[in-house]
């Protein structure tokens, strides 16, 4: 027989108060603690504004325990699904990694539980903020990145007109670019050890997975560099004209025209000299 949600959240209430009558008893003749007395006695408006002015006063981890008291006795209750809601604000507020863990539970189990949830774009930049807290530099591992970079998409997909797209789009043009960054870094490495062909590889998928990089005044004239490394001094000339063309005033544009003019005069000493003839004895 099917449980209305009134029936699941009395019985939810009832284990609830049970384990806390429980936890009384257990105690024997000693009077239970404030926060117990309170769970007990309060209603649960006074309960969650107990727990939010607790928050408020940075004493986190005292106030999530009206907040969740709260929620897991009224899951169902607008009151109980804000109280989750300010659960992950606590620890976000918190922050560290253990804090930006636990947020993302919370903010997660939020967007599972309420979709039609009045503050779920909230909750879902909020979400995406977790990661964005923890990226590293563009040398490091990028998975918190490319999350941050999935959960922002999610929320412009989800909630286009939401006033919280417009900075996930900002910070989706910004973190886009630590990823491109990131990929130009491992072609430089393998530039640098000598691996031209891996190189190239990587800066060629960087040029087509990432055409608003900022940063490809750089990588043309590197991919030029490594072009003319393996001998295809036709392409890498092309580079070095978009360097030119596309970014003038770059200082990789002064280098890619220095580079444009050793090759001519490379060619001309190459066509003058010629081998010494042998000069022979008269008979």
């Amino acid at each position: 027989m099917k449980r209305s949600k009134w029936t699941v959240g009395r019985t939810k209430w009832g284990a609830a108060t049970l384990a806390l009558l429980l936890l009384v008893a257990c105690s024997g003749t000693k009077k239970p603690d404030k926060v117990t007395q309170e769970l007990l006695s309060k209603s649960k408006e006074e309960l969650f504004e107990k727990g939010k002015g607790l928050v408020e006063k940075k004493r986190y981890e005292a106030g999530r325990k009206y907040l969740t008291f709260v929620f897991e006795t009224y899951p169902n209750d607008p009151l109980g699904r804000d109280a989750l809601l300010l659960v992950a604000e606590s620890f976000f507020k918190q922050g560290g990694t253990s804090g930006y863990t636990e947020a993302r539970f919370r903010y997660r189990d939020y967007l599972n539980r309420y979709p039609g949830a009045p503050r779920r774009d909230y909750a879902r930049y909020q979400f995406a903020l977790t990661y964005d807290k923890e990226i590293e530099r563009p040398d490091r591992d990028q998975t918190s990145t490319r999350e941050a970079v999935d959960q922002y998409r999610a929320l412009i997909r989800e909630y286009p007109t939401s006033g919280f797209a417009g900075a996930a789009r900002e910070r989706v043009r910004v973190l886009t670019d630590l990823l491109a960054e990131h990929e130009f870094n491992v072609g430089f490495f393998y530039m640098r050890k000598g691996a031209q062909s891996a190189a190239l590889a990587r800066f060629t998928d960087l040029e087509q997975r990432f055409p608003e990089y900022g940063g490809r005044d750089k990588l043309f004239f590197y991919a030029a560099r490594v072009l003319q490394k393996l001998g295809r001094r036709d392409e890498a000339d092309r580079y070095y004209g978009r360097v030119i063309s596309e970014f003038p005033d770059s200082e990789y544009a002064r280098k890619a025209r220095g580079a444009r003019s050793e090759r001519p005069a490379a060619a001309t000493a190459a066509t003058t000299t010629s081998p010494k003839s042998k000069v022979q004895s008269p008979k």
